[in-house]
């Protein structure tokens, strides 16, 4: 649900590492879903 929202703001650099753990850390996410959006290349 959340996933493609925080991977296009990762893509437009307005998320950093540190905001996607916290999302992790809040359930929104997973471990899995934050490394992948991590390792997207941004623009």
């Amino acid at each position: 649900m959340f996933y493609s929202f925080f991977l296009n703001m990762w893509i437009m650099k307005k998320l950093d590492e540190t905001y996607l753990e916290g999302q992790v850390t809040k359930g929104r996410i997973t471990t899995k879903e934050k490394d992948m959006i991590i390792s997207t290349p941004q623009i």
